[in-house]
């Protein structure tokens, strides 16, 4: 027999020192090394690893070490994605400061060299002030030099110290040991404008960084910190981390819900915007579901604590947002490739210039050369053209009520051609009542037990609308001994007088039940949803239930359409009832009587013809259909099963969210090929102006500081043109 799978447990690592792509290569390839580590991502913007490791086999501990080994410094080591992004987002902002306060210092300092223009300044007053820029100012440069350097790699942070240094150091020797001739200067503009330069662009990348993850931190950080618990008949105001399942919660208008849980009593509106992105409140009555950091607007509720801590939805939506903006597509791979060849590349690249301009030139003109093509080089623009699109855009998509699980959605979503809707649930409401109930020999309240008994374990909408119209005539449910869903065919319930089957038409013909012609032509011509009763193999009647279309529906088909997309209705309903749904939307092509497992073939069908397809559901029958389809999107209303199976949950239920997602989706690919061909053709174009090899031509060469300044500039760029998706308008 095989071995049984390992569980993985996950954790989420805050770091320190991660500035470009050759980081996060170096990171991936080094911890994935490590006995028992099964997943690593790290995702450069938020400057996080996403671990999935097996702990009978590796610890936190010995994590960290390999981290601190690489060169870099983990900050900390939770399983909570709010804290980790917390101290994430604190590492950002402190990281932000000192670029700032750095680039002040350099300025400073130039500001006093470049007086020499006007005043007639010792070279050796201007050699301390230029090592004063040097080694203050670009400490934090160094620093990350010698972390590399002892990691035995190279970075960002290696060019930018290498060029300012040798830089720095040629002035030293030209002022302490001038040559015969003295014709050699020391640039020490060159060496203060280059941090300063440098600096102010580091500083406003990370300004600009802290801004894309406002959207998914703004859904932990209002979050509320405190609870009304009743206990023994009192009210008392406790940490929401002391709430436990179980505990009743209560809620006055105008207060957060600290909790995820089910009113007991009271009614009342909130505001679920935050989740859902959908401006209007929710009612809340007995029964219904309560999510935190939702808003309660007008009446006072008393509920159930059921989720609680990092298993409330709230926090649940923070981790998946988190985790899909550190997955990786195919792009990303391919350009961290590049990436992690690049900082070598540059640096011979460097070198051979050199070589040559100090074979045909002279050693000034060399070490200019030297500097300026380090100091232009940039694997930050590179590194950050996907993560941060990916970052901006999922996090808008999430605020909109849209939750992108899979980065790969994005090579996908360009091209579809089809969408396929479930019915129920989906393109319906999904709130079914039962119209009329159509008794066959047996009395309406037995045909009614018989119903409740079957689908009293059921999670389908079925289901719902029986045990409301159980409740409204006062019938309980037959003790039920034993249960079984079929999926898009019905439910089997063992009661003590026999099996109670509900389900459809075309499942009792394959379960041979015996369904009499009357009441088959009456089924049949309905345009209702049909649900028929057997008892100890004899049919006892059947159940007609009414759903209403979801608002906006139409709109969507027609939006589809104008979009150049196909939708198509499959439903394991009956003909009549899918032919009056597909009519009502405008829909074209629909399908009938469908299982899930054909769903699945549906899916598959339309694949074989070429067309890259979608699909749309909510319930437990849909998850294979949704797991084949090259974009998965199932509603928030619906089972865990369908939710998991996925690439795109809709929080709001609103079914227009599918066009949402699909122009969200292209707008971040759209903004991600911006970012590559300007991050590729940078580097293609200033790298060999930097060395010079345009000089014989136009008699070019950009001098260190004017390197400096494209090369910080260069990342800022990539970063705001993925700011950009914060205002697009969708």
């Amino acid at each position: 027999m095989p071995e049984p799978l390992k569980p993985l447990k996950k954790a989420v690592v805050p770091l320190e020192g991660v500035h470009c792509a050759s980081c996060v290569t170096r990171l991936e390839t080094g911890l994935s090394a490590l006995p028992g580590m099964a997943k690593v991502s790290v995702n450069l913007p938020s400057r996080t690893a996403f671990l999935s490791y097996d702990p009978a086999a590796l610890g936190a501990a010995a994590i960290s070490a390999k981290i601190e080994a690489l060169g870099y410094k983990a900050l900390a080591f939770s399983e909570s994605a709010a804290s980790a992004e917390n101290t994430a987002l604190q590492e950002l902002s402190r990281e932000k400061h000192v670029f700032f306060y750095r680039f002040l210092l350099a300025l400073a300092l130039t500001g006093f060299m470049l007086t020499d223009y006007v005043f007639d300044i010792s070279s050796y007053t201007m050699m301390v002030a230029a090592g004063l820029a040097w080694w203050f100012g670009g400490w934090h440069f160094h620093d990350g030099f010698l972390r590399a350097l002892r990691a035995r790699t190279a970075d960002m942070n290696s060019l930018v110290s290498l060029s300012t240094s040798v830089t720095f150091f040629y002035g030293v020797y030209v002022t302490l040991l001038p040559p015969e001739g003295g014709h050699y200067h020391a640039q020490w503009h060159e060496v203060g404008m280059l941090i300063t330069f440098i600096n102010f662009g580091r500083w406003l990348e990370a300004r600009s960084r802290s801004r894309a993850g406002e959207a998914v931190a703004k859904l932990f950080k209002i979050a509320p910190k405190f609870a009304r618990r009743l206990k023994g008949g009192k009210e008392e105001t406790v940490p929401v981390a002391d709430i436990l399942p179980g505990d009743i919660v209560t809620l006055r208008p105008g207060e957060q819900v600290p909790v995820d849980g089910r009113v007991l009593a009271g009614a009342s509106s909130v505001d679920e915007s935050l989740l859902t992105g959908e401006p209007v409140p929710a009612d809340k009555t007995k029964g219904a579901l309560v999510y935190a950091g939702t808003v309660n607007k007008t009446g006072a509720l008393e509920f159930e604590a059921q989720g609680v801590g990092e298993e409330t939805v709230l926090m649940k939506i923070v981790k998946a947002v988190e985790e899909s903006q550190a997955q990786k597509g195919a792009v990303q791979h391919l350009v961290d490739r590049i990436s992690a060849w690049f900082v070598p590349a540059v640096f011979l690249t460097a070198l051979a210039a050199a070589g040559l301009w100090l074979h045909y030139a002279d050693l000034p003109r060399a070490v200019n050369i030297f500097a300026a093509v380090l100091a232009v080089a940039c694997p930050c623009a590179m590194g950050l053209a996907v993560p941060m699109a990916v970052a901006v855009g999922f996090g808008q998509a999430a605020s909109a009520g849209i939750l992108i699980r899979n980065a790969d959605v994005l090579e996908r979503v360009s091209g579809i051609d089809v969408v396929i809707f479930d019915k129920t649930g989906t393109v319906t409401e999904g709130r079914l009542r039962l119209s009329a109930l159509r008794a066959w020999d047996c009395g309406e309240k037995e045909f009614l037990e018989l119903l409740a008994a079957a689908e009293d374990r059921s999670e389908h909408p079925f289901a719902e609308a029986v045990r409301a119209k159980a409740a409204e005539a006062g019938i309980k449910p037959l003790p039920v001994v034993s249960f079984e869903a079929l999926p898009g065919k019905g439910v089997k319930a063992a009661v003590a007088s026999g099996e109670v089957l509900a389900g459809s038409l075309k499942w009792f013909d394959e379960a041979g039940v015996s369904v009499p012609e009357a009441a088959r032509a009456e089924i049949t011509a309905s345009p209702d949803s049909m649900l028929l009763v057997a008892h100890a193999g004899r049919f006892k009647g059947y159940a007609r239930l009414s759903d209403a279309l979801r608002p906006g529906t139409e709109t969507l088909v027609k939006d589809l359409a104008a979009a150049g997309i196909e939708p198509v209705l499959a439903s394991g309903d009956r003909q009549a009832v899918v032919a009056a749904v597909a009519a009502a939307l405008g829909i074209k092509t629909f399908h009938a009587e469908v299982f899930p497992e054909e769903k699945r073939r549906l899916v598959m069908r339309y694949k074989a013809l070429g067309k890259r397809t979608a699909m749309v559901g909510d319930g437990f029958n849909d998850a294979p259909g949704l797991s084949e389809a090259d974009i998965g999107m199932a509603m928030r209303s619906g089972t865990d099963v369908a939710a998991q199976a996925s690439d795109i949950t809709l929080m709001n239920n609103d079914l227009r969210s599918v066009i949402t997602a699909v122009k969200i989706s292209r707008a971040i690919r759209r903004v991600i090929n911006q970012n590559l061909v300007w991050a590729f053709a940078y580097n293609a174009a200033l790298i060999p102006l930097a060395a010079g090899a345009f000089y014989p031509l136009w008699g070019v060469v950009i001098p260190p500081y004017f390197a400096g300044a494209a090369m910080a500039l260069s990342s800022v760029s990539v970063v705001m043109n993925s700011l950009r998706l914060k205002r697009a308008k969708i």
